[in-house]
C-alpha cells in the first residue's frame, strides 16, 4: 500500500492526543480518550499521552518487521504489551487506566485487513465500498450531556463509570486499554487491493465532516477531495466549522483533535 496523505492536529491550544502512523505493512490512527485525572501516573505529560505513544511505538516496530497477520490479533497483542508495561511502572490499581480508539490497516500483499476499536472510522472506496464506523459512543456522549450533573463529584464518578464500562463490559463496542479485565471488541473488514481505490482511516474529530457538520454528503466525496486536495484541506474545513457558534452542540468538546491517513494501492 502507499500512503497518499496524512494529518494529525490538535483541537485548540491543548496538547494533541491523536496520532497517525504508517510504515512497512501497517497504517493506523489513534484517538486518545481524555484523561480522568489531573496528575499523570505514567512517565509522560499525561497517562493518555503515554498510552498513544506506547501504542505507536509498538505498531511502528511491527510494521517495520513486516507483520502480515490479523489486525484484531495485533491489537490484542498491543493491549497485552500495554498491560505489562503499566504493571512494570506500578500503575495504581485504584485508577482507571488510560484509553483510546484505534483503526488499524494491515497490508497483506494483494489484500488487506482492517480492525477498529472504539469510535475510529475506516472507509473503503472501490468496487466494493464500505464504512466501518459506529454511533455507539456518540449516543452515550449525548445521553451524558443531557444528564449532566451539577455536583462535581458525581460528574467525575459518572465519567469513571462510563469509561470502565466501555473497557470491561463486553458490550457490542469497547474502548482500547490495558485494563486487567479488558474485553476488546474489534470490528473488522477485509478486501483486495485490486478492487480498492483508497482506504481512509480517521478519528472521530475528522469524521465530523459528515457526522456533525455535514460538510459532505457521503464518504465517497470525502475521499475524492482528499485525493485531489490532501487531508490538510479537509482539516481546514473542520476548523472553520468548529468556529461557527452553532456548531459543537451536544458534545463535551467544541473542537476535537484530528487524525487521518489516506492509503492507495501501490
Amino acid at each position: 500500500m502507499r500512503m497518499r496523505t496524512a494529518i494529525s492536529t490538535a483541537g485548540g491550544v491543548r496538547t494533541n492526543e491523536d496520532r497517525v502512523g504508517y510504515g512497512g505493512t501497517l497504517a493506523w490512527v489513534i484517538d486518545g480518550a481524555t484523561d480522568l485525572y489531573q496528575e499523570a501516573a505514567l512517565p509522560a505529560e499525561s497517562d493518555v499521552q503515554w498510552l498513544v505513544d506506547t501504542i505507536g511505538q509498538y505498531l511502528s516496530e511491527a510494521g517495520a518487521d513486516g507483520y502480515r497477520g490479523s489486525a484484531a490479533t495485533l491489537l490484542e497483542a498491543v493491549a497485552d504489551d500495554v498491560a505489562e508495561r503499566q504493571a512494570a511502572l506500578k500503575f495504581p490499581a485504584e485508577r482507571v487506566p488510560p484509553a483510546c480508539s484505534i483503526a488499524l490497516c494491515v497490508d497483506q500483499g494483494t489484500s488487506y485487513d482492517i480492525s477498529r476499536i472504539g469510535d475510529a472510522t475506516a472507509v473503503i472506496a472501490g468496487r466494493e465500498p464500505s464504512v466501518l464506523a459506529t454511533g455507539y459512543f456518540d449516543r452515550r456522549e449525548a445521553a451524558a450531556v443531557a444528564a449532566r450533573e451539577k455536583d462535581p463529584e458525581r460528574v467525575t464518578a459518572a465519567m469513571h463509570e462510563r469509561r470502565l464500562y466501555t473497557m470491561t463490559s463486553g458490550d457490542s463496542e469497547s474502548i482500547f486499554s490495558g485494563h486487567l479485565r479488558r474485553r476488546l471488541r474489534p470490528h473488522g473488514v477485509a478486501g483486495t487491493w485490486a478492487a480498492t481505490d483508497a482506504v481512509l482511516l480517521c478519528t472521530d474529530g475528522f469524521a465530523r465532516l459528515i457526522t456533525d457538520y455535514q460538510i459532505y454528503r457521503d464518504w465517497a466525496d470525502v475521499i475524492l477531495h482528499a485525493l485531489d486536495h490532501g487531508l490538510p484541506y479537509l482539516e481546514k474545513l473542520i476548523r472553520e466549522a468548529e468556529n461557527r457558534p452553532t456548531q459543537g452542540a451536544g458534545r463535551f468538546k467544541r473542537a476535537d483533535d484530528v487524525a487521518a491517513v489516506l492509503l492507495t494501492p501501490n
